[in-house]
């Protein structure tokens, strides 16, 4: 079964290694961790208006991803605590939206 949100069979080609891996090779942890904190803003951006719950669940998984690459990696700056609050209160209340339909 496709999983579009952690597992996208589209961004895995022909090796076993997926894309955002081999973005954090090629351009280093840093550059990939805040492509992580952009695309999560991204889907809490459109999620309304594109693929509703599946784009929220995207959004958290890049920021776990980026949560993994700080522990990962010294040096990698830490969202602020206003931007980590703002992008966790627009999921759960958007999650909350999609429990109550």
């Amino acid at each position: 079964m496709t999983d579009n949100v952690n597992h996208p069979a589209h961004y895995e080609g022909s090796t076993s290694l997926e894309c955002i891996d081999v973005m954090e090779i090629a351009f280093g942890a840093e550059a990939v961790a805040n492509f992580c904190l952009c695309n999560a803003f991204k889907y809490l951006w459109r999620y309304k208006n594109k693929n509703g719950r599946e784009d929220l669940d995207k959004a958290a998984w890049y920021l776990n991803r980026y949560s993994k690459i700080r522990d990962r990696h010294d040096g990698i700056p830490e969202i602020t605590t206003d931007q980590c609050h703002e992008m966790i209160r627009i999921i759960v209340n958007a999650r909350k939206e999609y429990k109550s339909d």
